[in-house]
This record gives C-alpha cells, sequence and structure tokens, in this order.
C-alpha cells in the first residue's frame, strides 16, 4: 500500500458538513484541500524538504492561533498534522477556541493500526504520537459541547487513517455519531445541484425510491434544500456551498461519496447540458431542428429515468404549518391569484404581464392578484401601487413563502420558473405556465389542471437553451425581452 502523499486530497473526499464557509487549513503544505480554505502553515517543510510553500498565513507553529479571534471561523481542517505536535490536547484545545458555535473541526490522522508505528520500520521520524479515534476522544471530552458526527476508520486502497468531523454545539452536551439508517436500510443519495426549479424537478423522485425502501440522502446546495427541506421523503442532507468542490475535483469528490451508498443518483446536468443546451458546448450551436429532435423530451420522465425508478406524478412542495398559516393571512375570501414576475433568465419574463394584470382585474372583480418575485422583481411591480386587490410582495417573501402561497392559491400564472414546478401535480389550483426555451412535451406534458401558452410565430421555439445573455436569444427592441414572449397575446 501506498503510504504517502497527498493526504489532504484524501480526505478533501470526505464529508462536506465540516468544510462549508470560512475556515482554517492547519498544516496545509504546498497544497489547500480546497481553494476556498485558508492555507496556514509553518514552511518547516521548506526549509527541511526543499518543498515550495506559499500558505496564505505563515506561523511560527500551529499549535496556537494567536492571530485568530475566538469563535470566529466556520472550521478547521487538519490533516496529518496532530501526531507532529507534542502537546496535541493543547493544540486541539486551541484549535477549538477559534471554531464558532456550529462550526466543525475536521481531523484527519494516521491510525496507529494501518500505518507503522514510532519505531516500527518504515515509520515517520518526526512523529510524536501514535493515535487511534479513542485518542482524541478523550480530549475531546475535556473540551464538551460537540457533536461526533463521523467517526471512520479509512484503510482502503491506499488510505492508512481515520476521519473524525466534531460539531461545536451551543450548549454543553456530548452526542456521539448515531447512524442515519440502520445498517439493514438500503441508502440513496440524490445528486442535485441547480435552481429551485430543478431541485423541484428532482424531488419527484424521492416518493419512488422510498417505495422501494430506501433510505434518502440528499446532496444540495442550502438553495435546493430550501425548498425541500421539510420532504417527509428526505431523510437527510448533504449540504455544499456553490464551488465548495471546484468543477475539476467534482467526479473524484462523486466516486468517492458513491462507495458510501447502496445506490447513487447524479442529476447534475440531468436536464441543464442534455436536453437543454448550455452556452460553450457544441450542442448549443446544433441546427435548431437537430436539438429539438434530440432534446423534445420529458424533463420528468428523463429525471425518472436516470433514478432508475417508474415516472410518477407526485413530487410535490411541503409547507410548514407556520408557513401555511402566513399564507393564509393573506389570502383573501375571493379568488386568489398568484403571479410569479420573472425567472432565473431573460425569456422567463412576460412582457404582456400589465395588461393581463388589468384584464383579470376589470374581468374577475372578486380576484386579488399577488406579485411575486425577487428583489429585482421590484421594478416590474411599479403601477400598482394604489391598486388594494394588487399585493406586491417581490422581494419581501423568502422563497419558501412565496412556493407556500402558491400552493393555497385558487391558480397561479407565470413563466417557467420554481414557482410553477411547485404546483405542477397540485390538482387543487390551476396554473398558467408561459413557455419559452421549453415544449410542452419538455415540462408541463404531466401537470395536472395547467394550461401552457406556447409561443405563437416564433420559428426558434422551442429552442431547447439555456441563456445567460442576449447572445443567442432573439430580442423585442421596445421592450428588451425575449421574442418567444413577446409573441404570447396577452388576451390569450
Amino acid at each position: 500500500r501506498d503510504r504517502k502523499g497527498e493526504e489532504a486530497a484524501k480526505g478533501r473526499r470526505e464529508k462536506g458538513e465540516g468544510k462549508r464557509g470560512k475556515g482554517l487549513d492547519l498544516g496545509c503544505g504546498p497544497n489547500k484541500a480546497f481553494p476556498h480554505f485558508i492555507g496556514v502553515d509553518s514552511c518547516k517543510d521548506a526549509e527541511l524538504f526543499g518543498i515550495s510553500m506559499k500558505p496564505d498565513v505563515q506561523v511560527e507553529t500551529c499549535e496556537k492561533l494567536d492571530g485568530v479571534d475566538d469563535a470566529s471561523q466556520d472550521f478547521v481542517f487538519s490533516s496529518h498534522l496532530l501526531e507532529h505536535i507534542e502537546d496535541y490536547a493543547a493544540a486541539l484545545k486551541e484549535w477549538w477556541r477559534v471554531i464558532r458555535p456550529g462550526g466543525h473541526l475536521v481531523l484527519y490522522l494516521p491510525h496507529k493500526d494501518a500505518y507503522p508505528r514510532i519505531g516500527q520500520p518504515g515509520a515517520n521520524p518526526d512523529h510524536k504520537h501514535d493515535f487511534s479515534q479513542r485518542d482524541i476522544e478523550r480530549v475531546m471530552e475535556t473540551l464538551g459541547g460537540w457533536s461526533l458526527l463521523v467517526n471512520e476508520f479509512r484503510d482502503q486502497g491506499n488510505e492508512y487513517s481515520f476521519l473524525q468531523v466534531w460539531k461545536k454545539r451551543e450548549d454543553r452536551r456530548q452526542t456521539y455519531p448515531c447512524k442515519s439508517a440502520p445498517s439493514s436500510t438500503k441508502r440513496a443519495c440524490v445528486v442535485r445541484y441547480g435552481g429551485f426549479g430543478d431541485m423541484l424537478q428532482a424531488a419527484g423522485v424521492f416518493p419512488a425510491l422510498k417505495r422501494q425502501g430506501y433510505h434518502i440522502t440528499v446532496m444540495t446546495t442550502p438553495r435546493g434544500q430550501s425548498v425541500i427541506e421539510h420532504d417527509p421523503h428526505v431523510d437527510a442532507f448533504f449540504i455544499q456551498d456553490d464551488n465548495q468542490v471546484p468543477n475539476h475535483l467534482l467526479m473524484e469528490f462523486w466516486e468517492h461519496q458513491a462507495t458510501k451508498f447502496d445506490k447513487f443518483i447524479n442529476l447534475s446536468e440531468s436536464i441543464e447540458g442534455t436536453l437543454l443546451a448550455m452556452p460553450g458546448r457544441a450542442n448549443h450551436t446544433w441546427p435548431h431542428a437537430v436539438r429539438h429532435r434530440h432534446m423534445n423530451h420529458n424533463y420528468h420522465e428523463w429525471t425518472a429515468e436516470l433514478a432508475g425508478v417508474p415516472f410518477a406524478p407526485d413530487g410535490k412542495f411541503y409547507p410548514a404549518d407556520a408557513e401555511i398559516a402566513t399564507a393564509m393571512s393573506l389570502l383573501t375570501d375571493g379568488f386568489n391569484i398568484v403571479f410569479a414576475l420573472s425567472g432565473s433568465s431573460q425569456h422567463k419574463f412576460y412582457a404582456g404581464q400589465d395588461a393581463v394584470i388589468a384584464n383579470i382585474l376589470t374581468e374577475m372583480p372578486e380576484a386579488t392578484v399577488f406579485l411575486t418575485g425577487d428583489e429585482a422583481c421590484k421594478i416590474l411591480e411599479a403601477g400598482w401601487e394604489n391598486e388594494p386587490r394588487v399585493r406586491m410582495l417581490s422581494g419581501e417573501q423568502t422563497i419558501r413563502e412565496t412556493l407556500t402561497l402558491a400552493q393555497l392559491a385558487d391558480c397561479v400564472v407565470g413563466p417557467e420558473t420554481g414557482v410553477l414546478n411547485s404546483v405542477a401535480f397540485n390538482p387543487a389550483v390551476a396554473q398558467l405556465c408561459l413557455l419559452s426555451h421549453s415544449s410542452i412535451e419538455n415540462l408541463t406534458k404531466h401537470w395536472i389542471n395547467t394550461a401552457s401558452i406556447e409561443p405563437v410565430g416564433i420559428d426558434c421555439y422551442p429552442c431547447h437553451r439555456l441563456h445567460y445573455g442576449m447572445k443567442y436569444c432573439r430580442e423585442h427592441a421596445e421592450t428588451g425581452t425575449a421574442m418567444c414572449q413577446m409573441s404570447i397575446d396577452p388576451l390569450v
């Protein structure tokens, strides 16, 4: 077994809970484990072995962090350093000091049963200690206020170490790890990054996996978690910040994580990049007819096929009781319409919205229209400030509050966004979806109680393309919006 080298690289494949936010990579050596880490090193190896080092912070020793404030770090990560420190208990106390409540201490250390011990052939002459997990646990028991989330002996392949992830608690309780699923339970991991709509589409496979008897872990970002955090089919989350694992390291990371599950379902670029061409990729420049022939397939069916489960229209958004109560307090006794003003791209905005809203107010005196969107959508609400039957909520609600309001409304109108996806299979809500880059076959084929409005007379629809600007999207000169949206008659 190869005993040498790149120990931090081995550690970076492991659990992501302890590596989010701002934190220190102590004893980082010539390469930090991840770019967002703050590399800290004494550079002694540069003197001893001529290794080129340029840590973010050079210190006299990593045993003392005098320049680091108490509770100022989201994490401290250390790989194969502690065994070189004489008073390792004092070092652990110091590292624990700088971690904020809720933060993590991540240790990756050689295990004495898998690596030559001090004095044995092949041992590292600079090691001061031979460790097992229990040696670290004894020290941590004197510090208190933690949960031991991960405690793994890693001796497969070229590893000879153990990994521990300690979460700092605000109280003084100490909890050792409890398995998130019994060893006899099948375990599945679903990987999905992306927008709110992407996550809600992925959620459609959770009930099917649960019916097959799986304990389900979802690997996603805080953004993705926000829309499924109360989904009863999800048993655990593996949360990563955007670009926490750089793109060029993702395959290595995923391959290693896949070994921990019975079923590993990677939905990254399952729609974008596959059924929606991305700028810079060859299929983005294919002739329109070719793109349509190869990409005009249903997103929900395709997601289920990748997950190895039968498609069923039962994915949904699950609001909490408190969120339902808040939404109910906003609704009227009349007909409540949620109008999603805009999505993540310029073609997910309908310039005829004011005409539609005016027509609703004229033809439906019992209707109230709730305008929803992010902070940028406030500009789209201009002109309705003095109309009591139009409630302007853009930038005022969290995404969960908006999605909850949509579940309880009588009708939801808007472009193909997360808001529309959230009510796709809710039979109690009528939906009016304004299509742009997707076709009915792509998106709304299986949606319940839905009227799909397609652009008329536009030869580029459906383009099956993602757009990050107007370079490949035909623009209406007067309004600056996509021509596909301008072709939809407000009075349809």
